[in-house]
C-alpha cells in the first residue's frame, strides 16, 4: 500500500476506542513491568528487571501492516503474508533473503494489569515490526522510507507470536537500525480475542534501547554503516517521551556477536488502543 505520510507524521497516527461503554480518549492506559535503563559497553551488557509500574499506549506508526482486518483500525492495511512466527528476520513473500545485522533475541512477557498487580496473558497475539539495519521498512511504500522504493513485495522483520500460559512470546531479529526523525525502536501490538475472534482489548506501543548500547552497536557492525550520523536519540525523541516510563529492553550479550532482551509489558483488559 503507498502510504502518504512522513515519518514525523507517525506521531499523529493512530486512535483511542474503550469497549464497555467506557469513554473515548486520548489516550488509553498501559502499564509495563519495565526497568531501569540498561548499563552498557561496548563488550557487555546486563540490566535487572524492575516492578509493574503505568505507563501509556503510543502510536502505531504509519507503517503498521496487519494478518487480518482490524475493525479498530481505519483503513487497515492488510497483508496475509505476515503470519506467526518467532524468526521475522527473512522475506517470506519476495526474495530479498534474510535480513543482516545484529541477532537479538527478543523475549516479550504480557500480563494483564490490576491494582498494582501482573498476572499473565495467555493466547494473546503479538506484534512486532521494525526497519532494519539500514532504516528501512518492508511491505510499504512511502516517500519516507527508502526514498520511495516499492517493498510491498517484502515483508521481513514483520511477525506475530501468540503468547504460552506464561504471557511469552519469543523473537529472532536484528538489532533494529535508525532513521532521520526518530531514535531506534521496535512497534509492539497486543491484541487479545473472544471466542468468536472478536478484539476485546488492544494495546499499542514501542520497546527503545540504551543510546550507548545503539551507538556500539553501528560502530561495532558494518550492516550498519551509511552515510550521515543519527539526528535523535532518546531524550530528544517525542514518542520515547510520551512513555512514562520509557519502555527500555534489558539487554545481554555483546554488540559484537549478539543480544539477548528482554521487556514486560503488562495491558489493561477491556480497553483498545489501535
Amino acid at each position: 500500500m503507498i502510504k502518504d505520510v512522513t515519518r514525523r507524521d507517525a506521531i499523529r497516527v493512530g486512535g483511542v476506542v474503550f469497549v464497555s461503554g467506557a469513554l473515548g480518549a486520548l489516550q488509553a492506559a498501559l502499564t509495563a513491568c519495565s526497568s531501569p535503563a540498561s548499563s552498557s559497553s561496548s563488550t557487555s551488557t546486563t540490566s535487572t528487571s524492575g516492578t509493574c509500574v503505568a505507563s501509556t499506549n503510543v502510536t502505531r506508526g504509519p507503517y503498521f501492516v496487519d494478518n487480518q482486518s482490524d475493525a479498530n483500525i481505519p483503513s487497515d492495511d492488510v497483508d496475509p503474508s505476515i503470519t506467526e512466527r518467532s524468526d521475522i528476520r527473512s522475506d517470506s513473500k519476495g526474495s530479498s533473503g534474510t535480513q543482516s545485522g545484529l541477532p537479538l533475541y527478543l523475549t516479550i512477557n504480557v500480563s494483564s494489569y490490576s491494582s498494582g498487580a501482573c498476572t499473565p496473558i495467555a493466547n494473546a497475539q503479538v506484534h512486532i515490526w521494525h526497519c532494519n539495519a539500514q532504516g528501512v521498512y518492508s511491505d510499504v511504500q512511502a516517500g519516507s522510507n527508502d526514498n520511495g522504493a516499492d517493498l510491498t513485495g517484502e515483508n521481513f522483520l514483520r511477525g506475530y507470536q501468540t503468547t504460552d500460559a506464561n504471557g511469552k512470546v519469543s523473537f529472532t531479529t536484528i538489532y533494529p537500525g535508525w532513521y532521520s526523525g526518530r531514535t531506534v525502536h521496535i512497534h509492539v501490538k497486543v491484541r487479545v480475542f473472544d471466542s468468536s475472534g472478536n478484539v476485546t482489548t488492544e494495546a499499542t506501543t514501542q520497546l527503545f534501547f540504551d543510546d550507548t548500547v545503539s551507538d556500539s552497536v553501528y560502530s561495532a557492525n558494518s550492516d550498519y554503516s551509511r552515510s550521515g550520523t543519527r539526528d535523535v536519540l532518546n531524550s530528544s525523541d517525542s514518542i520515547y517521551g510520551e512513555e512514562s516510563p520509557a519502555l527500555l529492553v534489558s539487554l545481554t550479550g555483546s554488540s559484537q556477536t549478539s543480544y539477548a532482551g528482554t521487556i514486560s509489558i503488562a495491558i489493561t483488559s477491556g480497553t483498545i488502543y489501535a
